[in-house]
């Protein structure tokens, strides 16, 4: 992963002290500091000096600027000095900026910004008063970019680590609040998965149950009363449903009667032996919605179920 770049502007001989310490300070954190007098600027011959700054500002990821007393270079991009340019690239560029002005300077800005419109007012300390109407400027125009004073040096080292502790900080924040929303989705993916899973179980299941309950292996007392009534008492017949009971009927000799629908309503089910009739009437109730053998209890099955035998008269008289 790549160093975090820091690019240093400011005035040269007025402010090197601060620079080589800013550069000791940078080095220590771990970072790349970019100043073009410790040979951070990369140039060449079709660019001048003032231009490879600006290339190469925008490549960096934090800007500190020092304003000093010293006007410095006039740009050759217009009224300011080359470290104001820089900050303005720098701000345009949307860069993480932070400036640090001399305490002096930044005290008798207040002055000035109390009798600039006097025409009268005459900078002490700053040697140029267009460093006044650039920090106006600047105070006007950024919002979100802290400005400091400073007396030493390492009044700004005290000021960046704070500064960089907290960046730090908002950087896990936010990691740790996208972390959070993607296991919120994953959860939900996962929740929903869990849900179709117990759903197709259930529906597994049902169907399992379903098939059990109407094979020959399971007790089912529909089943075990058209045996009872059959006189079955070691075999056993498979009736999954309406239409398999009604099979089963007409295999061993039942009819249904023309008065019945078997597939609509109640069935009546007639077969004549040598010495009876037998009736065997299934009543819808006897089957769900599907025509699957409901287990129901033995006083519901008593009036959904319902057999006779009735003797034949053989028309002898006696």
């Amino acid at each position: 992963m790549a160093n975090l770049r820091v690019f240093v502007s400011s005035t040269y001989y007025d402010l090197h002290h601060v620079r080589n310490d800013l550069y000791t300070f940078i080095k220590g954190m771990g970072y790349e500091p970019v100043m073009h007098d410790k040979g951070g600027i990369p140039y060449t011959q079709e660019k001048t000096l003032e231009e490879s700054c600006y290339t190469e500002l925008q490549t960096c990821d934090i800007v500190i600027c020092i304003i000093g007393n010293k006007y410095g270079t006039e740009s050759m991009l217009g009224n300011y000095s080359i470290t104001m340019e820089e900050l303005k690239t720098a701000i345009k560029a949307r860069k993480k900026v932070y400036t640090y002005i001399v305490k002096d300077v930044y005290i008798e800005n207040q002055t000035y910004e109390k009798n600039k419109d006097s025409g009268l007012f005459k900078p002490a300390f700053a040697d140029d008063i267009r460093i006044h109407e650039f920090i106006s400027e600047l105070k006007a125009t950024i919002k979100n970019s802290p400005i400091q004073s400073f007396e030493a040096v390492a009044d700004i080292i005290t000021n960046l680590k704070s500064q960089f502790s907290g960046l730090f900080q908002h950087l896990l924040a936010q990691e740790a609040s996208a972390t959070e929303s993607k296991t919120v989705y994953d959860l939900q993916a996962t929740s929903d998965e869990i849900r179709n899973l117990i759903k197709d179980i259930s529906r597994q299941n049902d169907e399992f149950v379903r098939k059990f309950d109407s094979t020959m292996y399971a007790t089912i007392p529909a089943l075990t009363r058209i045996r009872q009534f059959l006189g079955m008492k070691e075999s056993l017949f498979y009736a999954p449903n309406k239409r398999g009971v009604v099979e089963f009927l007409t295999a061993v000799g039942f009819s249904v009667c023309e008065e019945s629908n078997p597939f609509i309503s109640d069935i009546i089910m007639r077969r004549d032996t040598v010495s009876h009739k037998e009736t065997i009437t299934l009543k819808e109730e006897l089957f769900d919605s599907e025509g699957h053998i409901k287990s129901i209890k033995n006083n519901e099955l008593d009036l959904a179920l319902i057999f006779s035998r009735e003797a034949l008269d053989d028309g002898l008289p006696f």
